[in-house]
């Protein structure tokens, strides 16, 4: 059983294929309770490819011969949305049409209930995603976001190193940027970091934001995780 992330990335520096990668991380997930995944990619608020998926029988074929992401509301999200959401942050009464409520009715029947989405920036306008769901009714734990998006965050960045060759660029960072960066990894506030490192809460926020900048991390989870990646931060 792995707990931690810092075992999930470990772990991952010895799968040799994506299909090692693919089953290390879906024994993760469903230890937390996701029997559902799927990794896909997106473009102008329709998927362009869908790489693997965890369904039940006949649910894939029924989304795509239907189109249904030309309605679903977690397509239409990801190219706004800055982090992991929950399913039912798309889902506001008051603007979901009876097309979208259909859609949501027709997905439980087929064993696709709640879930999380995940996206990640990829090259140009595309935007990868890994959605996350029950086969029964159920929400994802707010506790457990922060893990699950990092886990994630390691499978993607894993698996464009094995499948799309993507290197990481060089990322050279300050002394201070390093040090905050390595206590944003044992989870302190800017607040926190200032005082142990004896500066103020800007100077920090500043560092922080030049780090993610750096690393071309969306928020301080991904600076983190790409930090580790790039030996900046040890496990």
């Amino acid at each position: 059983m792995i707990t931690t992330i810092e075992e999930f990335i470990d772990k991952t520096r010895d799968a040799s294929s994506a299909s090692q990668l693919k089953d290390l991380f879906l024994a993760t997930i469903r230890e937390e309770g996701y029997e559902n995944a799927v990794f896909a990619r997106a473009q102008n608020k329709r998927l362009i490819s869908i790489p693997w998926s965890e369904f039940p029988l006949g649910y894939l074929d029924t989304y795509r011969a239907e189109q249904w992401d030309r309605i679903d509301p977690v397509v239409q999200h990801i190219h706004t949305a800055r982090g992991p959401f929950s399913w039912s942050e798309t889902c506001d009464p008051g603007q979901v049409n009876r097309a979208q409520r259909n859609f949501f009715e027709e997905c439980r029947e087929l064993g696709v209930h709640s879930g999380i989405t995940i996206p990640m920036r990829g090259p140009a306008r595309e935007t990868d995603l890994i959605s996350l769901s029950f086969r029964q009714n159920g929400t994802p734990a707010v506790d457990k976001t922060a893990h699950i998006y990092m886990v994630c965050v390691q499978y993607w960045l894993k698996y464009c190193e094995l499948i799309d060759r993507r290197e990481l660029p060089a990322v050279a960072l300050t002394a201070q940027e390093i040090e905050c960066l390595k206590w944003c990894k044992e989870g302190k506030t800017n607040w926190e970091i200032g005082e142990i490192l004896g500066i103020s809460q800007k100077t920090v926020e500043f560092h922080v934001g030049n780090t993610m900048k750096k690393l071309g991390a969306g928020n301080r989870i991904t600076a983190v995780i790409m930090g580790i990646k790039h030996g900046i931060v040890s496990l």
